[in-house]
């Protein structure tokens, strides 16, 4: 589940990997947007959820458990340079009786999502700081089964500060897996204005992706993130003491994939949930545990070029409740 962050990393982690905002994509993309360089540290970290047997309306059952794995490795930095990389998987292992409904092909058993990716980022001498991200991966039920189950990503970003304490990012982003607002295989500008009013209120103003995080006092922090189309996320924390945190919130968040032998090749199999989750973390400087759970609703598959299709083998699944258990190292 999400965790609190920073509201440039998250806006700008979420832009290069254009995926559902894990927290492994937060934080391994934290560099992006900091003003400091030379200061990351290796870190690695793995999430399971599991989701018990539910009915589905098009007939059968479905459980999921998914494994969700990252790591992220600084390679060379200094004051002016950073140059790192970083790697993640995910697994779904869904335990089901069902299938797509207008093709009649069984309901995939197993989905990966493997990737790396290459950053790097230069500060000048006037203060901006340039930075290139570069990824490639594999989403599908049989990865790396051919190249049409392939994706490239690649994000450009330049931070221009504004005064002391705010910035502009410019950014632009191609990936080969998304449908950003019916466009395909066209490398999307992005601008965000980030505005550090105080040390209790952030906001990421702009497009594709907003954000803001307020603490109304010192152990209660309040954030709300929006990516196009379909992802946003409300949360609130509490700082019990200085290790301990609890969170309570409500996301809406999808994952996507290509399915071997589909009949279109544009065609991705989606799934969309939404979520409320309460949770606690327990945080030292080298090492971390977290444990939350909540009710997903809403929960559908389809298959089809994009959310317009989201009527197309689409296959619904009953309300769930869900339990996650998250580890995190850092060296």
């Amino acid at each position: 589940m999400p965790a609190p962050g920073r509201v440039g990393a998250v806006v700008l982690g979420a832009a290069l990997l254009m995926v559902p905002v894990r927290v492994a994509a937060q934080a391994e993309l934290q560099m992006f947007m900091s003003p400091e360089l030379g200061k990351q540290m290796p870190r690695a970290d793995y999430r399971y959820t599991f989701y018990p047997e539910r009915s589905v309306d098009q007939g059968g059952t479905l459980a999921m458990m998914e494994h969700r794995l990252s790591a992220y490795v600084p390679l060379f930095q200094n004051s002016r340079d950073e140059f790192a990389i970083a790697a993640r998987g995910a697994f779904q292992d869904l335990d089901n009786t069902t299938q797509l409904p207008d093709s009649g092909v069984p309901f995939p058993e197993h989905l990966w999502d493997v990737s790396a990716t290459l950053s790097f980022r230069h500060k000048f001498d006037n203060g901006w700081i340039a930075g290139l991200g570069v990824s490639g991966g594999t989403a599908s039920d049989e990865p790396f089964k051919s190249m049409d189950e392939v994706y490239w990503r690649a994000l450009a970003m330049v931070r221009i500060p504004r005064g002391e304490r705010d910035a502009w990012i410019l950014s632009i982003l191609y990936a080969s897996d998304q449908d950003l607002f019916g466009l395909k295989n066209i490398p999307i500008p992005g601008i965000v204005y980030l505005w550090n009013y105080s040390d209790q209120f952030r906001m990421a103003l702009g497009v594709p992706f907003s954000s803001i995080e307020y603490r109304p006092i010192k152990s209660v922090t309040l954030e709300a993130q929006y990516f196009p189309l379909w992802t946003m996320r409300t949360f609130a924390t509490w700082e019990i003491f200085r290790p301990l945190r609890v969170y309570a919130g409500f996301d809406w968040d999808s994952d996507h994939w290509f399915r071997y032998g589909r009949g279109d090749k544009d065609d991705r199999l989606y799934y969309y949930e939404k979520r409320a989750t309460i949770g606690g973390r327990f945080d030292l400087r080298h090492f971390g545990v977290e444990v939350s759970g909540g009710y997903a609703f809403d929960r559908f598959y389809f298959e089809g070029e994009g959310y317009k299709d989201r009527y197309d083998n689409r296959v619904d699944v009953r309300a769930s409740p869900f339990i996650v258990g998250r580890l995190h190292v850092r060296f």
